[in-house]
């Protein structure tokens, strides 16, 4: 499987976010939990989608493409004493080779300096990683405090052409973008239209990681 992430500085391949409807899928969630004050781990350098998205559904947000959640100094100075009552994040995608290479990995040493900090979290996983010997590991002590949000159906994440400024759009996604119908297209519009992705190119099957927020596993 490809190595998406919510970030460019993780990229391995191209720059893929989070789209819009993977947080409104939780927000009341949230909402019904009391949260309003949110901190976005994992923006560093990217185009900042996901706090704009969890903005425009009525939530505080603290990070910005600054801040490395794994650098101590800029992490302390800029967020650990404001006042939030969660994280909310998509930690990057990248596959764990193997249990003893796990330290090697921008994902497990996100996870775990999240649990090491003892907020309640949401993140979004690959479905697959819960069921790993490194994340049973990670959370082995923690257990009675994670609980996961099961989406019905796949994650469509939006793709960015490098630097996350540009959006590949499908061609349905063109066509509703411009509100055209294909034989309205001008020939500048056609070949915007003819460069687009026939199809998602980054759909799978993911789940949310909850760590005290919820008292049990939900379908949305």
């Amino acid at each position: 499987m490809a190595n998406f992430k919510d970030s460019p500085l993780f990229q391995i391949h191209d720059d893929y976010y989070t789209p819009k409807s993977a947080w409104s899928d939780i927000s009341n969630i949230i909402k019904r939990k009391g949260h309003k004050n949110i901190f976005e781990a994992f923006m560093l350098n990217s185009n900042e989608q996901s706090k704009k998205y969890l903005e425009e559904l009525d939530f505080n947000v603290l990070g910005n493409k600054n801040i490395d959640f794994l650098n101590e100094e800029t992490y302390t100075t800029d967020i650990k004493n404001k006042n939030y009552d969660l994280i909310v994040s998509n930690p990057p995608f990248e596959k764990i080779k193997s249990f003893s290479k796990r330290n090697d990995s921008l994902k497990y040493k996100c996870i775990e300096k999240l649990i090491r900090n003892d907020k309640p979290f949401i993140i979004i996983l690959n479905s697959t990683n819960i069921h790993s010997k490194w994340f049973q590991f990670l959370v082995k002590d923690i257990q009675q405090n994670i609980q996961f949000i099961y989406p019905t159906k796949k994650i469509n994440y939006d793709k960015y052409e490098k630097g996350g400024i540009n959006k590949i759009y499908t061609k349905s996604e063109y066509l509703k973008k411009i509100n055209k119908k294909l034989k309205e297209l001008t020939t500048e519009e056609k070949g915007i239209y003819n460069k687009s992705l026939n199809k998602n190119v980054a759909s799978f099957n993911s789940i949310y990681v909850c760590y005290k927020v919820i008292e049990n596993n939900m379908w949305i």
